[in-house]
């Protein structure tokens, strides 16, 4: 599946803005993670493309199943064999692994879905930072992200420890993995509307 064919899929069952929104911030972010795997010789098995795609997917089927969690993902399986996907791909089976501690499916394996697992809650975690910036994602810094990381009541909803996990399970520093998420972010802020 291409990053277009990805962005179709998305736009055909996702109709909120903002949503919409997360899961580009998502695919920035996999694609700067695994810019930065490769750049340290750990390039990732998967291609880039798949790593930005998963990201762009990872919430497709949200607006459908918000309702009903056991769902989410389940919904987005369906369509991607729906379009031809096999089981084994690698995007396939990352899928499998997201909301697993819901569907219990599959845990995360490789590093293109523990990326998935500690970028996620991540990039809602900057976006709220950058709200309080004044909407822009270019006034907020690493130290701006550290400052609130520990504030509970901020962003309550999101679970830090899911990010917390990039140092065991990608070998990468809560520092690091923040600094190449908001960079991604930062990248390409026209298209997320911060």
């Amino acid at each position: 599946m291409t990053k277009d064919q990805a962005i179709e899929l998305l736009h055909k069952n996702m109709q909120n803005q903002n949503l919409r929104r997360h899961c580009y911030a998502v695919g920035f972010a996999m694609k700067g993670i695994y810019e930065y795997l490769d750049s340290i010789s750990r390039t990732p098995a998967e291609s880039v493309e798949d790593w930005q795609v998963l990201g762009i997917l990872h919430d497709s089927d949200y607006e459908i199943t918000k309702e009903d969690w056991t769902r989410h993902t389940i919904l987005l399986l369906e369509w991607l064999k729906e379009f031809g996907m096999s089981e084994t791909d690698p995007i396939y089976l990352a899928v499998m692994s997201h909301n697993n501690k819901v569907t219990g499916l599959r845990e995360p394996v490789t590093d293109m879905e523990w990326a998935l697992e500690c970028c996620d809650e991540l990039t809602g975690f900057i976006v709220a930072c950058a709200l309080v910036k004044g909407g822009k994602l270019s006034e907020v810094t690493l130290e701006t992200v550290k400052k609130k990381w520990p504030q509970k009541a901020f962003a309550a909803g999101v679970i830090r420890e899911q990010t917390e996990q990039c140092q065991e399970k990608l070998g990468v520093s809560l520092d690091g993995f923040i600094s190449i998420v908001l960079k991604s972010m930062q990248e390409n802020c026209d298209k997320l509307g911060l």
